[in-house]
């Protein structure tokens, strides 16, 4: 009984002596190649920071969206849901808020407020 449970205690042992070496030569492998093919920074990064162009607006006019903010207010950030609606996060001229437009009918279609 000793014998088979050492058996398998080896078989183990050897095993993960062998997955330890094939994922070394794995690591070695994939330094050498980011070695040996070095990526353009400046590519990347302009590839980057400019977002594709998925879809062209109409050239219609489609009218101006008045937000009617107080003096003071500053976009913070812009988050688009797909082609329907966009989120616009406000601050100053009093608390933060986050206005909800509706890109399709070009109106706002909600407002939220953060308590101070």
């Amino acid at each position: 009984m000793e014998k088979q449970g050492s058996r398998a205690l080896l078989a183990a042992v050897i095993g993960m002596g062998v997955l330890l070496a094939v994922g070394s030569l794995v690591l070695v492998g994939v330094l050498v190649h980011r070695i040996s093919h070095p990526r353009d920074s400046a590519t990347d990064a302009a590839a980057e920071a400019a977002p594709a162009v998925t879809r062209m607006l109409p050239a219609a006019d489609v009218g101006r969206l008045v937000l009617d903010e107080p003096a003071g207010t500053r976009i913070v950030s812009l988050a688009r849901q797909g082609d329907t609606l966009l989120a616009v996060a406000l601050t100053g001229g009093g608390a933060d808020r986050v206005i909800l437009w509706d890109l399709v009918h070009n109106r706002i279609a909600g407002r939220m407020q953060v308590s101070p």
